[in-house]
């Protein structure tokens, strides 16, 4: 026993030193397969600031973010995201005023070691919350349509709250918003955005208004002394057979007139035109004729009324018999068709089609290149412009292409 102990006494050092030396082996194998990193994480960390002290408010946005060196094995820096981390500033026991605080930053992953944090402090400025209510300023911009007035405005809330910082929250002296009237012809209603302006017409920062939006509804009435009228065009005569009207434009389609209240209300829904002559019209129209005004009534100054008729050739459609035309035959053949004429069904404006020939329009068969045998060929229809060909009976002819035979000689 006493040997035993006296080896383990002589041998004490050695055994301390092959514990290091382990130890070491240790950390060196861990390091190799988990390096540590000291590094900059690569995205800014915002700062949440503590509760704030009773009745005191942050003056305009607080948005701080800082960057953060740390120390960690690649195991935990790999994973790492910036919810991660905790950087607050303590406010607290803080005043009135403007201050230069602290940023404490924690990481809750481990093994980590904050190193350096950018920058190490933030400004901030506090001050005393206040409240207050302002009214709210509707502002009415532009007019209604001529012989529409507008009636006077309702808007809801006629005030709102206003709250923040006292020094801004005492520059507020009411909510504004403007609504456009221009050229209405109906009552206008909805919410409006409110802005806080001050003395000097400015807008007021770091405050918030509740509500945030007000109600206006602006009556829209036509006046008794203006109407609108739709505008009806009178025709005089006959456009040229064969032909249609297939539609009338106006433009404005009506128009606004004046006069007294009594006048205004007899009147009916229209004002007529002076007669526009289409006799004998085979193209479009386009006038600006003078309306009808009725006595002791006066068309508002600066309209000008158009008018458009549209003229077209009726659509009709026509069927020719046709003898199909040879193109491309070779030399030293010769061929035949059957059938020997096709039916061409055609389309157009029925005056262009009463004058069509026979020669006016061509069936062509494309006979190019092709060998002596029978075929199936599809016909190739030229026509005049304005014409269109909607079909063609047969849609195919049989081409029986040979060799022309050769004459024989006579006697004399």
């Amino acid at each position: 026993m006493k040997a035993t102990l006296r080896w383990m006494a002589s041998n004490v050092p050695l055994m301390v030193l092959a514990l290091i030396l382990a130890a070491l082996a240790w950390v060196v194998a861990v390091e190799e397969s988990d390096p540590t990193l000291e590094e900059r994480y690569p995205q800014a960390i915002p700062v949440t600031p503590s509760e704030l002290p009773e009745g005191m408010v942050i003056v305009g946005e607080f948005d701080e973010r800082v960057q953060v060196t740390i120390r960690a094995p690649r195991s935990v820096w790999n994973p790492l995201a910036v919810d991660d981390f905790a950087v607050t500033v303590e406010l607290t026991d803080l005043g009135a005023g403007i201050h230069q605080v602290a940023v404490h930053v924690t990481l809750n992953k481990q093994p980590s070691r904050v190193v350096l944090v950018e920058p190490e402090y933030v400004t901030l400025e506090l001050e005393t919350e206040v409240e207050r209510t302002v009214p709210v300023h509707v502002q009415v911009k532009g007019e209604p349509t001529l012989g529409y007035i507008r009636r006077a405005l309702a808007a809801t809330p006629r005030q709102v709250t206003v709250s923040g910082p006292s020094t801004y929250v005492t520059r507020v002296v009411e909510a504004f918003t403007s609504v456009s009237v221009q050229d209405a012809n109906a009552d206008i209603e909805g919410e409006f955005q409110l802005q806080l302006q001050d003395s000097e017409n400015q807008p007021v920062p770091y405050v918030t208004l509740t509500p945030e939006v007000v109600n206006v509804r602006i009556p829209i009435e036509p006046s008794s002394y203006y109407r609108s009228l739709a505008v009806k065009v009178v025709l005089e005569g006959n456009i040229a057979p064969d032909y249609s009207n297939p539609y009338i434009s106006v433009e404005p389609p009506s128009v606004t007139v004046f006069g007294s209240p009594g006048v205004i209300a007899a009147l009916p829904g229209f004002i007529e035109t002076e007669p526009i002559d289409v006799e004998g019209a085979q193209a479009d129209v386009i006038v600006r004729p003078a309306l009808n005004v009725p006595p002791d009534v006066a068309v508002v100054s600066g309209q000008q009324v158009e008018v458009k008729i549209s003229i077209e050739a009726i659509q009709s459609s026509l069927t020719m018999e046709i003898t199909p035309e040879l193109q491309g035959l070779r030399p030293g053949l010769t061929a035949t068709v059957s059938p020997e004429t096709v039916e061409v069904i055609l389309n157009g404006p029925l005056p262009l089609l009463e004058t069509l020939e026979a020669d006016d329009v061509r069936v062509v068969l494309d006979l190019f290149d092709l060998p002596c045998e029978t075929h199936q060929i599809e016909p190739q229809v030229v026509v005049p412009e304005g014409v269109t060909a909607q079909n063609i009976l047969p849609a195919t002819v049989q081409v029986d292409i040979f060799v022309a035979p050769t004459p024989t000689p006579t006697g004399d």
